[in-house]
């Protein structure tokens, strides 16, 4: 055996057992024979070796919960890696939604817009409707013109134009007022949509940074609270004393379910987690379909479908495998 050797604690008490029954035979005879210096040296000596197989015992535990702590502390570094990669893909997924969601905003207020200016593009510009005095001296006119007053109906023209130039400009404000009203109402409605969502998108993100927030405080506090169970339970099994009995006590006995649950398993435990390992599976591997990457040509000794081999009959209706086809 080499010093560096894994042996099982059973093994470890057996081996000590058959040395110490021929050592406490010798010492018989030792005692018998009246050689009691040469049996209490013998006796010192066994003495020795059991406090060297109690140490045995003590670096076996003390070399597992060191492992315990190196898996444990590499568990956790993957845990943290795998928790930011899970919450930077959240957020670009967040930020998809979000962008999402604008561009269809956007493009109902262009549909808005364009529906809009349709409507405004059939709306005919509606008769001009004169004032009351301006028809006045418009029949003033065609009286003055029937009683040959041609001066006067000159004057009234000038009066007439003069007035149907300021009531046709103040007709033409009155009506692109009403489309431009029509405008206004449309943008104030839009901006206020745009509000609405960029509310929306914020509550929405808070919401999602609060999931991401509340998901590492409960992986730290998991992490946390495994390590502070695996450090009491190692306490507690490191001030145990050796056992040299191949039965071992209550203590050490291992109840059933004891790799799943045991607290000073938790390093292994937890990175079988973090690896995707399922209680009972030998080892964790990615799938082959998985591994394997269709997009390249095909490997050596892989046929079509219409290549495969076939069955021919052969003589008395028997069949046969052709690897040629034919």
């Amino acid at each position: 055996l080499a010093p560096d050797d894994k042996i099982d604690r059973r093994e470890q008490v057996l081996m000590f057992r058959a040395v110490e029954a021929e050592m406490e035979a010798e010492l018989k005879a030792l005692m018998a024979e009246g050689r009691f210096d040469e049996a209490k040296e013998l006796g010192f000596r066994l003495e020795a070796l059991r406090s060297e197989f109690g140490g045995l015992q003590l670096k076996d535990e003390m070399d597992r919960q060191n492992r315990q702590k190196k898996l444990f502390d590499k568990a956790k570094k993957i845990k943290k890696r795998q928790l930011k990669e899970r919450h930077s893909s959240w957020t670009t997924d967040v930020e998809a939604v979000c962008k999402e969601m604008v561009e269809d905003a956007e493009k109902t207020f262009d549909i808005e817009r364009e529906n809009l200016a349709l409507e405004m593009s059939r709306i005919e510009k509606p008769r001009m409707k004169y004032s009351k005095a301006r028809m006045e001296y418009k029949n003033a006119e065609v009286r003055l013109c029937a009683l040959k007053q041609y001066d006067d109906a000159k004057n009234v023209r000038r009066m007439l134009k003069s007035i149907d130039k300021r009531e046709e400009a103040k007709f033409d404000k009155e009506f692109e007022d009403k489309m431009q009203a029509k405008i206004d109402k449309l943008t104030a409605f839009q901006a206020g949509a745009r509000e609405r969502l960029n509310e929306k998108l914020s509550a929405f993100r808070w919401k999602e940074l609060r999931k991401r927030s509340n998901e590492s405080h409960v992986a730290e506090t998991s992490v946390k609270n495994k390590l502070r169970d695996m450090h009491h339970s190692m306490t507690l099994d490191g001030r145990m004393k050796p056992e040299l009995t191949v039965k071992p006590s209550a203590l050490l006995a291992k109840r059933e379910h004891y790799k799943e649950n045991a607290s000073k398993l938790r390093g292994e435990q937890f990175l079988d987690k973090v690896k995707g390992k399922k209680m009972g599976d030998a080892v964790f591997i990615d799938s082959l379909c998985t591994l394997h990457n269709f997009a390249d040509s095909r490997l050596d000794g892989t046929k079509k479908y219409e290549e495969r081999h076939t069955w021919k009959p052969y003589q008395s209706g028997k069949m046969y495998f052709n690897k040629d086809g034919f």
